[in-house]
């Protein structure tokens, strides 16, 4: 008997590492899933952040073309700057001062104009008063004769 009892030990011993082989199958299969479902997960996951990849490569395309023109914008914001200072302003300062000059003289010569009016008022005043002190004496010629 012995030898069947053996032999009932060992069929059950196997029956039973045939049970725990097929829950590790089973729990094999199941991690097998989730992992493929994981994969699948990671794959869409890689393929979103490919996608934002492309749209910093776009963005930073479109800001380094800004930095291109804001560099090409501030070359010529410079040269404005220059050609103001160094042609512009003069000349600006030159018609400023002309025109301060103008006024000044402007200012004297209606000076001196009006000091020839009141010169010219006075011989005016002055040949009206002998003119009329002439006539005066004209008259009183008249009368006597």
């Amino acid at each position: 008997m012995r030898m069947e009892e053996i032999l009932q030990q060992l069929l059950q011993g196997m029956e039973e590492i045939k049970k725990t082989l097929q829950q590790h199958t089973e729990i094999l299969q199941q991690h097998t899933e989730t992992l493929q479902q994981h994969t699948e997960i990671l794959q869409q996951h890689t393929e979103i952040l490919q996608q934002h990849t492309e749209i910093l490569q776009q963005h930073t395309e479109t800001l380094n073309q800004h930095s291109k023109q804001l560099d090409y914008l501030q070359q010529r914001q410079i040269r404005i700057e220059n050609r103001l200072d160094n042609e512009l302003l003069p000349k600006i300062n030159v018609l400023f001062d002309a025109f301060e000059l103008r006024g000044d003289e402007i200012a004297q010569l209606r000076k001196h104009l009006d000091e020839r009016l009141d010169v010219i008022t006075l011989d005016i005043n002055y040949l009206l008063g002998k003119t009329a002190r002439q006539e005066t004496a004209l008259m009183e010629l008249r009368k006597a004769r």
